[in-house]
């Protein structure tokens, strides 16, 4: 195999393909990047088997083959190669899959591994699809993958819900603490498709996504995969099994308070409330809610805040506390100026929606001691 490439076009794909790849695995061979030149294109492929991406190369092709290629060294080395970035790099190897690195004077060689031994991105029905822009996938991953549980305990929680309904497409999550919705108008009507897909997937692909407007990424739904095409690359991700949790049994359009509120501002004070909590505290920030007015309270061994906003309410006043970084998580996560926020009693969630409900966020209120206050 020998194959000519310019150092930028080269890192570019490298950068996106070894996101796929496991920093240890029982199988080495999956700890390499797969370097494919055996089809009239070249491609860079890295596969874990729950997860995988195959990304093409813009490149010259002087001899066929195919070489697997320590994934970690072979970047190490392309990255520290001579700063201009428009500079030839030839590489090549040997029927013992010995490559060889050359850039202007300098000359690396390296052990690969046969091709044939990795494990290719397995082929997938394609019949069941949608196509977005970039910018939406990219967005709604960012909007929503916050509320993405950390810990395995209940496995769906860690993956975010993806479903088409009608010319509906959707985007929910949810931890146990909070939901996060996000729904956007299909150009035209699909089948129903829905998937479970790994959080960590989707934020390896939102980091590659170029988020352009008029850039199309499309996804195929299957039984046990989930695949994004987009820019010359695939990504491909093995789905959580099961059910996805009952969402919309969840929501409520009920409401006793409603209030319409500056959202850079409530947000604003609300950051600043988090001085006052550590990592592991769990400390409420409370909010008293009268007319015209919205009050903030934080306290804790750190010190104390008080702070006040300025909104329009309807019903009744309340007071209530909530987690702080839940509530600024995601005011941060909404463009509007303004925002309207639903409560019902102090022991029931929040809702912050807009009238045509292309974002909803739900979280759940702490506990705190009024007579403390």
């Amino acid at each position: 195999m020998k194959l000519q490439f310019q150092k930028d076009a080269l890192i570019s794909s490298i950068n996106i393909a070894i996101k796929a790849v496991p920093s240890k695995s029982t199988m080495p061979i999956m700890e390499c990047l797969l370097l494919d030149a055996s089809n009239g294109k070249i491609c860079l492929v890295g596969n874990d088997t729950e997860f995988g991406i195959e990304t093409v190369c813009r490149g010259e092709i002087l001899e066929a083959g195919k070489v697997a290629l320590d994934a970690r060294l072979f970047s190490e080395i392309i990255k520290k190669l001579p700063q201009d970035n428009e500079l030839s790099v030839l590489i090549e190897s040997d029927e013992h899959f010995v490559t060889t690195i050359r850039c202007e004077k300098s000359v690396f060689k390296i052990s690969g591994k046969d091709g044939n031994e990795f494990t290719m991105i397995p082929g997938i029905d394609r019949s069941n699809s949608v196509s977005l822009s970039q910018f939406t996938l990219k967005s709604f991953i960012n909007q929503t993958i916050f509320s993405v549980a950390l810990n395995e305990s209940n496995k769906k929680m860690t993956g975010e819900f993806l479903e088409v309904k009608g010319d509906l497409f959707s985007v929910c999550s949810l931890d146990g603490h909070r939901i996060s919705i996000r729904r956007t108008q299909l150009k035209e009507s699909c089948p129903e498709m829905k998937a479970i897909v790994p959080g960590k997937a989707l934020i390896e692909i939102s980091r590659i996504l170029s988020g352009g407007l008029k850039d199309e990424v499309m996804i195929y739904f299957t039984k046990n995969h989930i695949l994004f095409e987009f820019d010359d690359t695939l990504v491909l991700s093995r789905l959580i099994d099961g059910e996805y949790f009952h969402v919309a049994q969840m929501l409520s359009e009920d409401y006793d308070t409603k209030i319409t509120v500056n959202r850079r501002e409530l947000l604003d004070s609300i950051e600043r409330s988090t001085i006052f909590v550590q990592d592991n505290e769990k400390q409420p920030l409370i909010l008293r809610i009268s007319d015209g007015l919205l009050s903030l309270l934080i306290s804790s061994d750190l010190g104390r805040m008080d702070a006040e906003v300025s909104i329009e309410k309807s019903g009744n006043d309340l007071m209530i506390g909530f987690n702080p970084r839940y509530l600024a998580d995601a005011l941060r996560n909404i463009d509007s100026e303004s925002v309207s926020i639903y409560f019902t009693i102090p022991r029931s969630p929040l809702f912050i929606r807009d009238d045509e409900e292309t974002y909803t966020y739900m979280i759940l209120p702490v506990n705190f001691n009024a007579d403390a206050i």
